[in-house]
């Protein structure tokens, strides 16, 4: 059995699970932004799990930032800025005694659907998460792409159009949940960015709030700008699309359709299949196994 966390910037959910992905239990718990508590969080359920008299062969974990996956460890944290620069498997295997293996939470995903999900049978994928941010991972020829720096798939960072404000022209505020409609919309109107949700907006465009319907439509073109350059450049045999956004039924229609209006003024070549990730919440758990189970038995 292994233990596996997912770690985000304001909860760490984490899955007792089986060599075959299947997940036996589940929980969460606050994330502090202090090694000493996340690791004595993890001492806590590790042994909540023994007492169960579960054997544990290791503990497996989807982690925001760059991470160097050969040593587990972790070059940046997201938000958790107490991760920086940090020991985290040799620390964790010295605190615990079990065995510790990490990997960036985007690469979980594209492993997830890699060993259990829509890219079982790929060879060439990629994956975006969009949300708070948007994040990538890259999988081509049969192997993750980590990059030189193991900052690949960092697609949040994409210039997406021509701003005066980079920041603001960026995939991760352009195209996320957060900037590209809560911050937007908010701005436009002149209202806390705090107080509105992402499914709000959809609603005020339904109802014809214009600023919505513009908000939106912008936010699904810097999504369809970026997916066509991805593809262009990678050639992917599939490009999976993860995140709550995901579930609303028309998500993929639109950003289809969008691509195949610019495909068909500038580009001859067929373009990828666009899907949903399979597993939503579970992916990085899920991920995180497989990428336990690879880094122990094979050199990825």
């Amino acid at each position: 059995m292994y233990l596996s966390f997912d770690v985000g910037g304001t909860k760490t959910k984490y899955s007792l699970i089986d060599k075959n992905g299947k997940i036996l239990e589940s929980g969460n718990f606050l994330t502090e932004d202090n090694k000493k508590i996340i690791f004595s969080n993890i001492e806590e359920i590790v042994k909540e799990f023994q007492k169960k008299r579960y054997s544990i062969e290791g503990l497996a974990f989807s982690m925001p930032g760059v991470i160097d996956v050969k040593k587990g460890y972790m070059i940046t944290g997201g938000a958790l800025h107490d991760l920086y620069n940090f020991a985290f498997k040799e620390e964790l295997e010295k605190y615990l005694g079990i065995p510790v293996e990490l990997e960036n939470d985007v690469n979980c995903v594209a492993l997830a659907e890699k060993w259990l999900g829509n890219a079982k049978e790929c060879q060439n994928f990629i994956c975006l998460t969009v949300g708070t941010g948007v994040g990538g991972a890259i999988y081509i020829d049969g192997k993750m792409v980590r990059g030189s720096k193991y900052a690949a798939g960092e697609f949040g960072f994409m210039i997406t159009d021509r701003r005066e404000n980079y920041e603001e022209a960026s995939l991760s505020m352009s195209g996320s949940v957060r900037g590209g409609l809560i911050q937007a919309y908010s701005k436009r109107k002149g209202v806390n960015w705090k107080e509105i949700t992402g499914e709000r907006i959809f609603e005020l465009a339904q109802l014809g709030d214009i600023v919505a319907i513009e908000i939106i439509e912008e936010f699904y073109n810097s999504l369809a700008y970026s997916i066509y350059n991805l593809a262009v450049s990678l050639n992917p045999e599939k490009i999976l699309i993860g995140g709550e956004i995901t579930k609303r039924e028309d998500f993929i229609e639109k950003i289809e359709k969008k691509i195949q209006i610019i495909k068909k003024d500038v580009c001859p070549l067929e373009m990828p299949e666009i899907q949903r990730c399979k597993f939503l919440n579970d992916s990085g758990k899920i991920g995180a196994v497989y990428n336990f189970i690879l880094n122990t038995t094979e050199t990825i």
